[in-house]
């Protein structure tokens, strides 16, 4: 049975006034088959802490254990590093980095031919392999054969046939397409097993949302927020996070009274509604958030009112902009049903359903 565990790892590159602090005292605790996404902005530490979870990057501070072995520890008193190789991990990176003069077959069977295993046994798990990605037919082919995202499939297969204790994805569907994405994601969700986490690095929150059992929210080389996809959607712990995950917007209100200890009155441009809240605010000016889909058009005489600045049609409905300020200096945005047809500089009547108030920071 395997497990991931970090106990305030931190990773600094480079020295003096040239160092990049790029991991801050990060913890976290895997379960066996528990899939966590990393998901921050460029440059939040997320690609970082994978590579050290691999054995790619070294630490400098903390402790990284799988299963029961400690396979990075900086602690003076047991400072070792287990290398790659020793750490039965694997990792699916963006770029496939499959071996283009091997066909399909023999850059799978690569990492078995490493080991002791016998050409049968190579063989067999190999294509059964193949057949949980669904590429028995192309097992003959060189990766210049294929498309991007059979080359895909080619390193996730690769990936798991050596039964790895912990299976690691950087990316891996950044340069694909929407529908080829979509595949890989069925194909990645198919491959979870009951003794094996996944840690998954992304920046696309499609991705994040749909895969994982919790997400960690990364800034600045830490977790801000680590939490179920539908907890980080509708309780997000910062503006940040709000943002970031789900598009919520994030407005300045008023506090006009407490109607539970979870629940508040706020006032917007006049217009009262409920939110809720973790605590009751200390204060009456709060930041909350509203998802753009947690508003709807209304008739009633208690409306916000927001006038009509741009509009995204997007199939299914229209993504609306408004004049409404957001704080981190965009504007507020709500997805209207798609027979409407709203247009510039119409004034809008709306109804929010949900928000939430942001927690002050500590």
């Amino acid at each position: 049975m395997a497990s991931v565990s970090l106990r305030q790892v931190h990773k600094t590159y480079g020295s003096g006034a040239q160092s990049h602090h790029a991991l801050r005292g990060v913890s976290l605790d895997l379960a066996d088959g528990e899939f966590v996404a990393l998901l921050g902005p460029s440059g939040s530490g997320k690609t970082t802490l994978l590579r050290t979870i691999a054995g790619l990057e070294g630490i400098d501070g903390g402790e990284i254990q799988i299963g029961s072995d400690v396979v990075s520890s900086a602690l003076p008193s047991a400072r070792h590093h287990v290398p790659p190789e020793g750490r039965q991990v694997s990792v699916v990176f963006q770029s496939h980095a499959l071996w283009p003069h091997m066909t399909v077959h023999d850059n799978i069977a690569f990492p078995l031919r490493q080991g002791a295993s016998s050409a049968s046994e190579v063989g067999r798990r190999v294509l059964a392999a193949l057949a949980a990605v669904e590429l028995g037919d192309l097992a003959q082919r060189f990766p210049g054969q294929l498309s991007g995202g059979q080359r895909q499939r080619v390193a996730l297969a690769r990936a798991m046939v050596g039964a790895p204790r912990v299976l690691l994805f950087d990316e891996p569907l950044a340069s694909l397409d929407t529908e080829l994405r979509r595949d890989m994601m069925r194909q990645i969700a198919r491959a979870r097993r009951s003794d094996m986490p996944m840690v998954y690095v992304t920046h696309n929150q499609e991705e994040a949302l749909a895969l994982s059992d919790r997400i960690a929210v990364l800034a600045h080389g830490q977790i801000v927020q680590l939490d179920s996809p539908a907890m980080l959607c509708s309780e997000p712990a910062s503006a940040m996070v709000a943002a970031f995950v789900g598009g919520g917007n994030v407005i300045d209100a008023k506090v006009l009274r407490a109607l539970d200890p979870h629940k508040v009155l706020l006032s917007l441009r006049g217009y009262e509604f409920i939110a809720r809240c973790r605590t009751l605010p200390r204060t009456a000016d709060v930041q909350v958030c509203i998802s753009p889909s947690a508003v709807s058009l209304t008739t009633q005489a208690q409306a916000l009112e927001v006038r009509c600045t741009f509009v995204f049609f997007q199939g299914s409905g229209h993504l609306v902009e408004t004049d409404l300020p957001r704080c981190n200096g965009s504007y507020f945005s709500c997805v209207l049903p798609a027979g409407l047809q709203p247009r510039q500089d119409d004034l809008l009547r709306l109804q929010v359903h949900d928000a939430w108030v942001i927690p002050a920071a500590s």
